[in-house]
């Protein structure tokens, strides 16, 4: 290669750093409440939740009492590699949880199945709190199933929510 060429590679290399860089500081929103509420708009909210501990003596948790009509999108480690999840999840900016091993601190209460979903009690429908592991479908297509969670959480007026919110 030449001395050229590598050049005009190194410098388009820095640039996209820097572009990432750039776009990874300041345009994320926080994750502070009270950064983003501000500090007397956050003290009037009022949070249903409780420790894990106390709610469910277990470590795992696979609902969060709320009043808020949330339910909450759960995927395993196979979600990190779908490209067309990931362009959903950015176009529709969908609040998702992705858990790398089984001995996470939430399970579920809805999976998806082939046939529609499986619950894990009662009732047999979407409830606000309800957490939603998504699996792949038989091509392992995480975008299709995705799509059916939401329009069944759509038919009970229920949107997703941030996981980490809640807990």
């Amino acid at each position: 290669m030449r001395r050229g060429a590598r050049s005009a590679v190194r410098a388009a290399r820095a640039v996209a750093l820097a572009s990432a860089a750039l776009l990874l500081t300041g345009c994320a929103q926080s994750v502070d409440p009270i950064e983003r509420l501000g500090k007397k708009a956050a003290q009037s909210v009022r949070h249903t939740a409780r420790p894990l501990s106390v709610r469910t003596g277990t470590r795992g948790v696979d609902h969060v009492p709320t009043t808020d009509r949330v339910v909450f999108l759960t995927y395993g480690e196979e979600a990190v590699r779908d490209r067309s999840l990931a362009t959903l999840v950015r176009e529709l900016r969908l609040p998702v949880t992705v858990f790398p091993h089984t001995d996470a601190p939430a399970h579920w209460r809805v999976r998806t199945t082939r046939h529609g979903f499986t619950y894990r009690g009662t009732p047999e429908h979407l409830t606000p709190g309800d957490i939603i592991r998504v699996t792949p479908d038989r091509r392992g297509n995480l975008t299709e199933r995705t799509a059916q969670v939401l329009k069944e959480a759509r038919n009970w007026g229920l949107t997703p929510g941030k996981l980490t919110d809640y807990l």
